[in-house]
């Protein structure tokens, strides 16, 4: 499993999907290797669910999943992680990991399935930490230029020249 970290929310209206952008976490001071983002489509719903929990943003009534927070602090459970675990592209699937303290002191762990995006609502609104399956990332990631990385100017102008070059008839 790889650490990630939500990078951006592109919110769409009508539609079209909103998407989450995860960035890997660089976790090595491998700087020759860029972090991997992964892209996962979503509702506009869920997008402003996650994106309200990054901001911590109060309503005048708790939406769900504000109280599925207050449920499980009140039961004694925490949200351990998430992990985004598989795909059947377009879906991807994810768990969450969660822990309680049972009367005679033992901690247990659990997993509840879960669709990754009420599973990032959770995350972000308990500081929880997200993770994706190596093989996810590996399958559906694509690699994220390192934040500070020197572009190469031939290559942008090159695909500068492709894009000018290109018509309405080219889609």
């Amino acid at each position: 499993m790889v650490r990630v970290d939500i990078e951006a929310i592109v919110m769409a209206s009508d539609s079209i999907p909103s998407v989450i952008v995860l960035r890997e976490r660089q976790t090595t001071g491998d700087g020759d290797m860029p972090p991997r983002a992964l892209s996962i489509e979503t509702g506009s719903f869920e997008a402003t669910a996650i994106s309200r929990g990054i901001e911590h943003a109060a309503g005048g009534r708790p939406l769900t999943h504000d109280l599925f927070v207050e449920t499980m602090s009140r039961l004694g459970v925490k949200l351990e992680r998430i992990e985004i675990n598989a795909m059947d592209a377009p879906v991807f699937y994810s768990r969450l990991v969660l822990v309680n303290v049972d009367q005679i002191g033992e901690t247990n762990e659990f997993t509840v399935d879960s669709r990754p995006s009420d599973a990032l609502s959770l995350a972000v609104r308990v500081n929880a930490p997200v993770y994706v399956e190596d093989e996810v990332m590996n399958r559906a990631g694509t690699l994220s230029p390192a934040e500070g990385s020197p572009m190469d100017q031939d290559e942008l102008e090159e695909f500068d020249q492709a894009v000018q070059a290109l018509s309405p008839d080219d889609f």
